[in-house]
């Protein structure tokens, strides 16, 4: 029997969330556990109404919590700087909890927020933080609201994107911002898209509006709102924002509307957990009504479809042949581009190591094994110094560029599956059955090690006895100056090599997740024909616990 839920209890869902996950495990369907787990979870938060800040990098998320808030709490800088999830909300006094991945949390000053969140002093949060909550008293008026602050979506930075989009099922409510000088781009549009699988309240916030006259702003928003409306995307509403003092009407506009979300927190918690499971007791039926539709199919027809079926298994095998050489294909290009992209910084690492060796040799004193080690110590400090920068920003931008273009090429080779998977069973069925997204999660390419390699084949230390300095300076300084190229080169290609490699790993997961995720579609698909041969009661009860559902949900 289904009870409706009490609309102060967001948690009196979680009936239903159990219900569907036992449909989903009793035909398994695998494609929405993880949904039903992220369901979960926003559950067990349910007394804090979540408002997640997304979008691009530099598109002024933690500035707008600072101005919320009335003093800079988040730090903002021209380079990116969120490396981790930061949820504030309000508390009697500064609080700062450090959540990390595999160690106990640990409670820090305010003043020590920038080593744990900031790409700067936590690169490619190689502290391990799972997350930062702060709590300050200046968010009093928006008791029971939290503003979760994500990393930069599409910013040099794979690893914040990664981050930021793997948060995207648990979000409450949703502010999506956009620069006025970069408006609304097809990535944004697909974000707006994925937003709306768990939230309906969204809100686009064009930032810097102080960039722009105001004919000017009245265009972008225009253009926004036709986009908008084209694409079909669904959006509440689209606000202009500036944090600059002459912009106070704009900023009063954004309280108001928060100030709206907390006198109806529980309202929107509630209206936000019914969105959440209405999408996913609605993909649930999709895969009911594909076996409903084979038991009440003729035995001819089914057994076409089984066949066929039977015909997309056999082909996996090719598939994955085609998988694997695409995987080679995109190693070779990854292999090329991490060369090329690293040797770009050859001139600049060279010409400043240069510099600075000009100026440290007159201090190397002593015999040829003394002056040698003070070369190799000085080349293994500068050089490791400006290869751990490089390496960040390379080595992300690197990712950046290859990531998410195999994702693409994984994605559309699933999807061409999907595509003949279902003109197979309209064929057989007569009914349209699209098939689960196919959502994989691109894996954190790991950072490499800066190793510099031995400066001298030779010991001097042996042989110093036998080279006079007063006459073998200026020969020595020369080598030097001359090894110095050599010793950048092959770092640099040693660093692009150990890039190429993590960042394949990665691609090699992805590829790994599409051969599974055909797997298990054609493994659901082929249960749920099985299932229908002396199962339809089953099926069809299965179907009105699902209608009922929504029929509730709808209430």
């Amino acid at each position: 029997m289904i009870v409706a839920p009490d609309p102060k209890k967001p948690h009196a869902y979680q009936p239903y969330v159990e219900q569907i996950r036992g449909i989903c495990g009793e035909f398994r369907i695998d494609a929405l556990m993880p949904r039903i787990a992220a369901l979960e979870e926003t559950f067990e938060e349910s007394a804090i109404f979540n408002i997640a800040l997304l979008g691009s990098f530099k598109a002024g998320k933690s500035s707008f919590i600072n101005c919320i808030i009335g003093r800079d709490i988040l730090p903002v800088a021209v380079v990116p700087l969120t490396a981790v999830i930061t949820r504030v909300k309000y508390g009697p006094k500064d609080r700062v909890v450090v959540n990390f991945l595999n160690a106990p949390e640990e409670e820090i000053s305010l003043e020590r927020l920038a080593d744990y969140i900031t790409e700067q002093r936590n690169p490619n949060n190689v502290k391990q933080v799972h997350r930062v909550d702060i709590e300050i008293p200046e968010l009093h008026s928006y008791a029971g609201i939290q503003f979760v602050d994500t990393p930069g979506l599409g910013s040099v930075f794979t690893h914040n994107t990664l981050t930021a989009m793997d948060w995207l099922p648990r979000v409450g409510a949703a502010v999506l911002t956009i620069s006025v000088d970069h408006p609304l781009s097809e990535e944004d549009i697909r974000l707006l898209k994925e937003l709306d699988k768990f939230t309906p309240e969204i809100t686009i916030l064009l930032t810097k509006a102080d960039l722009v006259s105001p004919s000017e702003l009245d265009d972008v928003l225009g253009f926004i709102r036709q986009q908008i409306e084209s694409r079909v995307v669904k959006v509440g509403a689209v606000l202009p924002f500036s944090i600059r003092p002459g912009y106070k009407p704009l900023q009063k506009q954004m309280h108001k509307l928060l100030e709206a979300c907390t006198a109806l927190q529980t309202q929107k918690s509630h209206e936000i957990s019914r969105h959440k499971l209405r999408t996913l007791v609605e993909d649930c039926r999709k895969y009911l009504q594909l076996a409903l539709s084979a038991a009440g199919a003729e035995q001819l027809s089914r057994r076409q479809l089984q066949r066929q079926i039977q015909q997309e298994r056999d082909l996996l095998s090719t598939i994955r042949n085609e998988i694997w050489i695409m995987t080679e294909n995109l190693r070779t290009h990854l292999q090329a581009d991490a060369s090329g992209l690293f040797q770009e910084s050859f001139n600049d690492i060279s010409n400043s190591l240069s510099s600075e060796l000009h100026s440290r040799m007159p201090h190397w004193k002593g015999h040829i094994g003394k002056v040698s080690e003070g070369f190799g110590q000085w080349i293994e400090k500068d050089l490791t110094s400006h290869l751990e920068t490089l390496s960040t920003i390379k080595g992300e931008q690197l990712a950046g560029r290859h990531l998410p273009k195999s994702l693409d090429s994984f994605s559309r080779m699933v999807r061409a599956f999907q595509d003949r998977l279902s003109q197979r069973i309209q064929e057989a069925l007569h009914i349209t059955f699209t098939g689960a997204e196919f959502e994989a999660r691109m894996e954190r390419p790991a950072h490499p090690d800066i190793r510099i390699g031995k400066v001298f084949d030779t010991d001097l230390e042996l042989i110093w006895f036998l080279i006079p300095m007063w006459i073998f300076r200026p020969l020595i300084n020369r080598h030097f100056m001359n090894s110095l190229p050599w010793e950048v080169e092959k770092n640099l290609y040693r660093l692009a090599s150990q890039w190429s490699g993590a960042i394949f790993r990665s691609i090699e997961n992805l590829s790994a997740q599409a051969k599974v995720f055909m797997e298990n579609e054609l493994n659901t698909v082929e249960n749920l024909l099985e299932k229908a041969d002396d199962n339809r009661a089953w099926i069809e009860k299965n179907i009105s616990v699902a209608v009922s559902i929504a029929s509730h949900l709808e209430k």
